[in-house]
């Protein structure tokens, strides 16, 4: 079966393209190019940057980019070999007729001798012991307690009922781009939305998104517009707080 680098390659080639010619048309880096078709991953850094390039990379040649992304998934997860099981069945000693029968004549022999010894001994009756009479012990009298009136707490005035989350990123898409959310540490979404889609994400205290298409998106952070972030093809990583926008 084919890598994912052997089947990028062969469409460039037969479409005429140099590795220049991709990296001009996608922004991504000849040395990145060359590390995915040659399936030598360890120069890109990371594995989500490498999921990014293989999808544009992949979109840009006319191919599906996360059937691509599932066939490099698949080529790295390992095969599990199960080992055969053999069963070995336990070979059944013979034993000897004549141990058999000097194992019955034994119990036969020691049952009359029981019965002669003590099945036939008259057996004294144990002495009958009489419980002493208990006296009946009385419950300690405790007085009723009067129910105690249940105070009712007013719930406080103008308080809302939900608490509004202080991060909100409204995203516009006008052209292809894979991104990947994450909030509050929690990976939230990942996909590749197309022209006039648009999402919205809240968090808590930050939300992360990294765009494979920066020039493919326009941003807002609560409701304020930020416009595009990067330029067509260019990967970036974005963090957003409450108040405050990073770059880590």
């Amino acid at each position: 079966m084919e890598t994912v680098g052997e089947i990028l390659r062969r469409e460039r080639e037969k479409r005429g393209l140099t590795v220049k010619d991709v990296e001009n048309a996608t922004s991504i880096r000849a040395l990145y190019i060359n590390s995915i078709e040659e399936g030598n991953y360890s120069a890109i850094p990371g594995e989500v940057y490498l999921k990014g390039f293989i999808r544009n990379y992949a979109n840009f040649l006319g191919l599906n980019g996360q059937e691509m992304v599932n066939l490099y998934r698949q080529s790295q997860t390992p095969q599990t070999i199960e080992p055969a099981v053999t069963k070995t069945e336990a070979s059944s000693s013979a034993f000897p007729v004549k141990w058999l029968v000097a194992g019955v004549m034994g119990v036969i022999i020691a049952g009359a001798v029981w019965w002669f010894t003590a099945g036939h001994q008259p057996k004294s009756p144990a002495p009958e012991v009489k419980p002493a009479p208990v006296a009946p012990v009385q419950p300690p009298t405790v007085p009723a307690q009067p129910p105690q009136p249940t105070q009712t707490l007013p719930a406080p005035a103008g308080q809302p009922s939900a608490k509004a989350k202080p991060v909100i990123i409204t995203a516009k898409y006008t052209d292809a781009c894979w991104t990947l959310v994450t909030a509050d540490g929690k990976e939230i979404y990942e996909g590749t939305p197309n022209a006039g889609d648009s999402f919205t994400w809240e968090a808590e205290r930050n939300i992360v998104i990294k765009l494979g298409n920066a020039g493919g998106v326009e941003l807002s952070h609560n409701g304020q517009p930020l416009g595009k972030l990067g330029a067509k093809g260019e990967v970036i990583v974005k963090t957003f707080a409450a108040n405050t926008t990073t770059k880590p």
